[in-house]
């Protein structure tokens, strides 16, 4: 009898002893969810501060290329208004007397050229008797043999 008082009261020890342990589980597990909730919302925190660093950082960037583009366009249009500008004080290539000159070289030039007709035929290069390829079939008869 005394060894099933002893086992009873070990089974009443387990069992109050599980529900105990169950009790203090959840009153600590309560304060673990809120342990991760908050670990949880500090990484958030951290990855929103790192987002925004980024996104500051490519809206720097832009800004640096549409200032670069505005001065671009400023300097092409710089450019578009001191070319038409330009236009109409430039003296042309060729100017009055520069024409005149050309004019007179070319009416010169159409009279001093004369006719020349040769009363001798150019040499014929491809007749063997030109002197052209002169010996050149008896050097190759006697190469051959």
């Amino acid at each position: 009898m005394e060894l099933l008082v002893s086992l009873a009261l070990l089974v009443v020890g387990l069992i109050i002893g599980f529900f105990i342990g169950r009790f203090v589980q959840t009153k600590t597990g309560g304060s673990s969810a809120a342990q991760t909730e908050q670990q949880v919302k500090e990484i958030l925190a951290q990855q929103a501060q790192h987002h925004i660093h980024q996104t500051r950082q490519s809206l720097e960037g832009i800004e640096g290329q549409c200032e670069t583009l505005k001065q671009q366009i400023e300097e092409y249009e710089a450019l578009l208004t001191q070319s038409s500008d330009d236009d109409d004080a430039k003296v042309p290539f060729y100017g009055e007397q520069a024409t005149s000159y050309l004019r007179n070289n070319l009416k010169g030039s159409e009279k001093s050229k004369v006719n020349k007709v040769s009363d001798t035929q150019p040499k014929d290069f491809a007749n063997s008797g030109s002197g052209l390829f002169v010996g050149g079939s008896e050097q190759s008869t006697a190469d051959k043999s």
